[in-house]
């Protein structure tokens, strides 16, 4: 990098620091999918790959093309968007947005990129290549979602269960599982009999409860380990209390409140990973825990990645997922003086 570049750099507050890897794993998408398909590599813009046998074998596409999942072809570069988690691999010269957070930049000579992260309370404005207060951090499709990588409407196993599959749905993730007892089958794409899939998950076993844990059988407890996780508590054949663990759908936090809930999850107060269920399809942000509601937390895959704090005298908003001057008081990010006078008002928001 020359000196000029480098003033420019210090002028602007931004400093770079080594690049961050893509999680893309292509042998374990083709251990998911149908033989034969074939997926946008999203480490670059211009490559593709194919599941053969269960293994990918990768290609790229000539000069001035980029791969487009959708018509599964390569076109010019100016017919499609690439979403690459290689900023440089679309502009090889210059200053990118960091596909993975609102603050993050590269700045990318021949192809080559260097990353850095804006000040504090900054995000970093593409248009003006510079770190801007109160510039949108809008949502970003995360460039290893399957909506990124796979074409509308392929089936993907979900590698968590024997029953589960997932695709992708006008620029949504999707998720589901077979009926009864069927599991899904990777090789064919759809449900069938168990007997016919091999699956290595099993169930975990039913948990026997701690004396005292479960308040009496029917009840819910909280797993005091996950802001959306609870057991179910039952009663063995032998008399015993047994645990079942489960999970609050997305956008929900369990609280054990008046025998156990599902609420969403700006109502409650979790110390735990407020990241849980967030960012799978693009990045997202969470208000974090004590703090007045002013920070976020920068969420991908279910994990936190990177946080930031609003402008001051402004309010982060996880339901809109911006910043506002409006005043913002979720039990999900009260401080403990604004969480007793929630306990107050409103039962149902109190943290857990």
């Amino acid at each position: 990098m020359n000196r000029s570049v480098l003033h420019i750099l210090i002028g602007l507050g931004l400093v770079l620091i080594p690049s961050v890897a893509s999680t893309f794993d292509p042998e374990l998408i083709c251990s998911l999918v149908i033989d034969g398909t074939k997926i946008n590599d999203p480490r670059a813009c211009n490559a593709w790959i194919q599941c053969i046998n269960g293994q990918p074998v990768s290609g790229t596409c000539d000069k001035d093309l980029f791969y487009d999942r959708e018509s599964e072809d390569c076109v010019p570069s100016a017919d499609v968007k690439c979403i690459s988690s290689d900023p440089c691999a679309a502009l090889p010269n210059g200053f990118a947005a960091d596909p993975y957070s609102c603050n993050g930049y590269y700045y990318c000579a021949d192809g080559v990129g260097k990353r850095g992260t804006c000040n504090a309370g900054l995000n970093f404005n593409p248009g003006t290549e510079s770190c801007i207060r109160d510039f949108p951090c809008n949502p970003k499709m995360d460039p290893d979602s399957y909506c990124n990588i796979l074409p509308d409407g392929v089936f993907i196993k979900d590698d968590l269960s024997c029953n589960g599959w997932e695709m992708c749905w006008k620029g949504e993730v999707v998720t589901g599982t077979c009926p009864g007892t069927f599991y899904f089958s990777a090789q064919k794409g759809d449900c069938d009999y168990p007997q016919n899939v091999e699956c290595a998950i099993t169930e975990p076993p039913l948990l026997t409860a701690e004396p005292g844990v479960c308040p009496q059988a029917g009840s819910f407890i909280s797993d005091d380990s996950s802001c959306n996780g609870y057991y179910y508590c039952s009663e063995s054949t032998d008399g015993q209390m047994v645990l079942q663990h489960g999970d609050c759908d997305d956008g929900r936090f369990f609280t054990a409140r008046s025998g156990g809930a599902c609420v969403p999850r700006s109502d409650i107060k979790c110390e735990y990973n407020r990241c849980v269920g967030l960012g799978y399809t693009n990045i997202a942000l969470a208000n974090e825990s004590n703090d007045g509601c002013t920070g976020y937390a920068i969420c991908q895959d279910g994990v936190k990645i990177g946080e930031g704090t609003c402008p001051s005298g402004d309010y982060f908003d996880e339901q809109t997922q911006r910043c506002t001057n409006q005043i913002i008081s979720y039990a999900a990010c009260a401080t403990p003086t604004q969480s007793t006078q929630h306990m107050m008002d409103d039962d149902t928001t109190t943290a857990t």
